[in-house]
């Protein structure tokens, strides 16, 4: 469908809303949405919400999102591609960590149905007001894919009343060039905000330069007890892909490309129009959304090349009402949840493909949050979810087949406070994740094998303290899996799992110290298969691959003068199993490796100047690599990342 049939649509519903006076800005403690998917204040929802707000971006050495969520513990990011758009995997899911994180632009879903990441190169940092990360939660709420967790990035909203923007210009190693720009409009009634940007860069190998250009506005208005908004975006990205090399070429040329004329383009759209209203002391809302991917892959080497295009509608109207039984506070969360994705591909002309595929879901969840006492909180939540999928590949007849299936989510949280200083939580509940298109077609193969759900047992207990200028975390996890989805680098087909789990330790902490704010963290993660085999190789007791046991990170801003800062983060990432070896049998594992980043900020009147140095030391690693053997002696295929890169930006900002 055309992303224009798609705008006449949702202005067409535009026409239905109600204009009427400004509403007054408020301010006050930061709110989240991820865990109720209303506006409301963190402290009122028994499981942390993790907020990276504005000047914490503002602060930070990241250049991306994914740079910034590897920070945290309990996030690993693996570059696939030579893109900004990393993997990002919570909790221990290894290759397919993007597909068991649910990733959010403003509530909506922009996980994808395919085995792709997350187009993070879209969104850029200046356009995002704060990343809110709910860890193994999500499922009761948004439903699959969330097992690992979820991650809602908030964009900047369109201001009435204000006119201010910011212009942005960066460049450094690689021809790297970056150009931002943002407005907001604001009226008595409306405002609009806009963000463009556009990327250039050689990146570090050859044969990987990369072209990005993005767009989104936000249109909003309303008044009274009444609001909408029409939130709009539209990308581009041209990538030259340098593929993986092997062990002897890394040693002799890290940078050299593996393959030197293969390439990706994509392009992207979206709308998005919402609505709440309050209806005394009950809030309405409602999102109507369409979202469009055209994207093409050419593959020299294997003679092929791979056209795709990608739409879905989204619709989710929702509930939040307010109520007391016998003097406990009540909030009850209620929707439903529909939408349908449909994508269509053409692969040639040494392999011949055409597979058409299909995702249905219709879901109804509820999610109720008791004030027990003063110090307890209690929250249930359930959530009924029907889901059609299937795969028609046209080239191949008889390469056909399709799912229908009753799946649920449910999750139990209890937060208790001793103090102002310390609190505890638990919680446990059920996840699933759908299989995507890529899950259930071989492309290699033009076959066609239905897999099953993948569904999960979690379970997490933490505790919180606060004193004076500090701040800790602690926080168990564990989560049994049943029919996990995953390749099987035997037969070259997905299937569906034996039985494995994850489980591990975070331990965060935040410290500021006068004019130094500091903070620390540290991941022990374990995946592995609890039984059954790969081929002749039994896999119990087996790590899964391109899961590090141990992370940790450090970070560091100090103010040396007035209105000059100095950040630092030293991360550290160990030793990991290589993809294809879940057996453990290789031998050998993917070298831990350790990054030093540093960013000096000057502010002085509009001006904001930055200098970035990433990878100080000069690291020479990579986060991906493929083992095997030639003969008995073992070997790898791998993608380097980039060793010291240096970059310097300027912003101006205006009202």
């Amino acid at each position: 469908m055309q992303f224009t049939k798609a705008i006449a649509a949702v202005l067409s519903a535009t026409a239905c809303a109600v204009f009427a006076a400004d509403v007054p800005v408020t301010y006050g403690p930061p709110v989240v949405v991820t865990a109720t998917r209303f506006e409301d204040s963190a402290s009122r929802y028994p499981i942390g919400v993790q907020v990276i707000t504005e000047e914490d971006i503002k602060r930070s050495t990241a250049a991306t999102v994914p740079e910034m969520l590897k920070q945290l513990s309990g996030i690993r990011v693996r570059d696939l591609s030579g893109t900004p758009d990393l993997q990002v995997d919570m909790r221990g899911f290894g290759i397919f960590g993007d597909q068991n994180t649910l990733v959010l632009l403003d509530g909506v879903r922009i996980s994808e149905n395919e085995q792709t990441t997350v187009n993070w190169s879209a969104i850029p940092l200046s356009a995002i007001e704060r990343i809110e990360i709910m860890r193994g939660s999500g499922a009761v709420l948004y439903g699959g894919g969330a097992t690992g967790g979820t991650i809602n990035i908030i964009t900047k909203r369109a201001a009435r009343g204000a006119r201010s923007g910011e212009l942005f210009a960066g460049g450094g190693t690689y021809d790297t060039a970056d150009l931002r720009a943002g407005v907001n409009i604001g009226g008595d009634n409306l405002a609009l905000r806009l963000n463009a940007s556009g990327l250039s860069t050689d990146n570090y190998r050859d044969n990987n330069r990369l072209l990005q250009r993005n767009f989104q506005g936000e249109l909003r208005g309303g008044g009274g007890h009444a609001s909408y908004s029409l939130k709009f975006g539209a990308d581009e990205q041209d990538l030259r892909l340098p593929g993986s090399i092997l062990e002897t070429q890394i040693a002799v040329n890290r940078r050299q490309a593996g393959t030197s004329f293969d390439f990706s383009s994509r392009s992207g759209r979206y709308v998005n129009l919402g609505g709440e209203v309050r209806l005394g002391a009950a809030d309405l809302a409602a999102n109507l959304g369409y979202r469009e991917k055209d994207t093409t892959a050419a593959f020299v080497g294997l003679g092929n090349v791979v056209r795709s295009n990608m739409d879905v509608w989204s619709f989710s109207p929702r509930l939040k009402l307010p109520w007391q039984l016998d003097g406990w506070q009540n909030s009850l969360i209620g929707g439903f949840d529909w939408d349908d994705w449909n994508f269509d591909s053409q692969i040639g002309p040494a392999i011949v493909g055409r597979p058409l595929a299909a995702q249905r879901n219709r879901a109804l969840y509820l999610q109720n949050t008791t004030q027990l006492t003063p110090a307890a909180t209690i929250a249930l939540g359930a959530r009924a979810h029907k889901v059609d999928y299937a795969v028609n590949d046209r080239a191949n007849p008889g390469a056909a087949d399709s799912r229908r299936r009753d799946l649920h989510a449910y999750e139990a949280a209890l937060h208790y406070r001793f103090d102002e200083r310390l609190s505890a939580y638990g919680k446990f509940g059920y996840s699933f994740r759908v299989p995507n298109v890529n899950d259930v077609y071989n492309l290699f193969a033009a076959a066609v094998t239905m897999l099953e759900p993948q569904k999960s047992h979690d379970r997490e207990l933490g505790m919180e303290m606060a004193a004076g200028g500090a701040r800790y975390r602690l926080a168990f996890y564990h989560m049994d899996l049943n029919n996990e989805i995953f390749l099987d680098t035997v037969t070259f087909n997905n299937r569906n799992l034996p039985p494995t789990r994850r489980y591990g330790v975070e331990v965060e902490g935040q410290w500021t110290l006068g004019m130094t704010r500091t903070f620390a963290n540290y991941t022990y993660a374990v995946s592995q298969f609890r039984t059954g085999s790969f081929g002749a190789f039994p896999l119990a007791g087996k790590d899964v691959p391109l899961v590090p046991r141990h992370a940790a990170n450090f970070g560091a801003t100090w103010t040396l003068a007035q209105r000059t800062t100095l950040a630092a983060v030293a991360s550290y990432v160990g030793r990991q199993i290589f993809d294809a070896d879940e057996p453990n049998i290789l031998g050998r594992k993917i070298p831990a490796y350790k990054t030093v980043d540093l960013k000096l900020s000057r502010e002085a009147g509009s001006w904001l100047f930055s200098v970035t140095a990433k990878n100080i030391f000069g690291e020479k690693y990579f986060s991906y690599g493929n083992g095997f053997f030639i003969g008995n002696v073992p070997t790898f295929v791998a993608l380097p990342a980039p060793e010291r890169s240096v970059f310097a930006s300027a912003q101006y900002s205006f009202r």
